[in-house]
């Protein structure tokens, strides 16, 4: 159980067409971050995410699909990067943000 969760400073990307990835941020100790936030910023839009390793790729049956209404907490450990891709016809700005434990 967590006695608290602190935020850190992220990374922002841009989800398009097709699928991309945006490495998971390292904590303030400067290692990968085992769970991260994920927080669309474009209005009305959303993103599909999974976590994956290099060269891993998502598509709309297989990420989370997160909406600017509903951020996400994900854990991560054991993955290098997010993959991302945009759900509609536009694309996508969200942030991935480092939880501290």
């Amino acid at each position: 159980m967590y006695d608290f969760l602190s935020i850190l400073p992220g990374v922002q990307a841009t989800a398009g067409a097709a699928s991309a990835r945006t490495a998971i941020p390292e904590t303030s100790s400067g290692v990968l971050a085992t769970k991260v936030a994920i927080r669309v910023v474009t209005a009305s839009e959303t993103v599909y995410v999974l976590p994956v390793q290099a060269g891993g790729s998502v598509a709309a049956g297989t990420g989370f699909p997160v909406a600017k209404e509903t951020p996400v907490v994900l854990h991560v450990q054991g993955y290098s990067s997010i993959a991302h891709l945009r759900a509609g016809g536009a694309d996508v700005v969200f942030n991935i943000v480092p939880l501290a434990e």
